[in-house]
């Protein structure tokens, strides 16, 4: 019988990307959301087969599937396309980065990233963020959307489907948000919390265990032992509240109005492009090549007053 022995870097680079297969699916399943319910829903049903048949690396790739993007361009004709680090990139262009389907952890860590590099190129003098996407996970959003609203370049949002939830709270940071359709939707602005018990599953497959926690941490994983044990969801309600206040205040500070529980908008409603130019959530309609505009205009007066 003959091995096939692998090159040690090969075997490295095998073994990495297991590991980071094995950490998305282990993110997807434990972290907080702000997402609409059937989103998410129709996500996992796409990778429960996957997983049920064995197959991890299959839906770890279903989770690593590339939806962002970021390039560069000039107004007001948007006629051609750059790479943010291209050395041929014009001076004044306007940084488009596109925020498509659920928002999962890593790609708001590339977010954070795209800004960045915006940010530091001089050649770039603004930033657009195009949105169409249910919302995802909460890990992180709250830094990227900090890191827009307290970006020093003018940003402008243009929702081109939907911006609900975890996109509706990056969203709403910029400096102005336009909304390219009457058919669009924003809001749904709310957090949720999904446990998955496997003790059926164990006890199905003959694994019989216990857990036990010394009397010197009686709190330790008390939501998960409130609900498993009880039934009891208060636990993690005054965690997904805190979470909730949090995505609520934030927006309110985005849209500078005052925090209102009882108000639709932080009670999760969603609202259609007129609604919500109407009530101010969105400042007012237009397209991708309205929003490069008006970052360019905002870019030359800075210029003017700073002579």
């Amino acid at each position: 019988m003959r091995f096939k022995v692998l090159p040690r870097p090969r075997v490295v680079s095998l073994i990495c990307r297991k590991i980071d297969e094995m950490n998305r699916l282990y993110k997807f399943f434990s972290d907080d959301w702000g997402i609409r319910r059937n989103d998410l829903e129709g996500a996992v049903a796409l990778i429960m087969p996957a997983i049920a048949a064995g197959n991890l690396a299959g839906a770890a790739e279903l989770l690593g599937c590339q939806k962002c993007t970021a390039q560069a361009t000039g107004a007001p004709y948007l006629a051609q396309w750059y790479e943010l680090d291209d050395v041929n990139l014009p001076q004044d262009s306007v940084a488009v980065i596109q925020l498509q389907g659920m928002l999962l952890a890593w790609e708001t860590q590339w977010l954070i990233h795209q800004i960045e590099r915006a940010e530091a190129n001089p050649r770039v003098c603004g930033i657009v963020l195009e949105i169409d996407g249910p919302g995802g996970m909460i890990s992180r959003v709250d830094a990227a959307a900090e890191l827009i609203r307290n970006c020093s370049k003018p940003t402008a949002t243009v929702v081109t489907g939907t911006m609900a939830s975890a996109h509706f709270w990056l969203g709403s940071a910029a400096d102005r948000t336009f909304i390219a359709s009457p058919l669009c939707e924003v809001g749904s602005v709310g957090v949720m919390i999904t446990h998955y018990s496997f003790r059926e599953f164990f006890k199905q497959n003959g694994i019989d265990y216990s857990v036990i926690y010394p009397d010197t941490a009686d709190l330790k994983n008390k939501e998960v032992r409130a609900l498993e044990d009880n039934g009891d969801e208060q636990p993690f309600k005054e965690h997904a509240e805190k979470i909730h206040r949090l995505f609520a205040e934030t927006v309110a500070k985005n849209l500078g109005i005052t925090y209102d529980p009882e108000l639709p908008l932080f009670r999760g409603e969603m609202f259609d492009a007129a609604q919500a130019v109407a009530a101010g959530y969105i400042d007012e309609q237009g397209t991708v090549a309205d929003a490069v505009r008006w970052v360019l205009a905002q870019s030359v007066l800075a210029k003017v007053n700073e002579i």
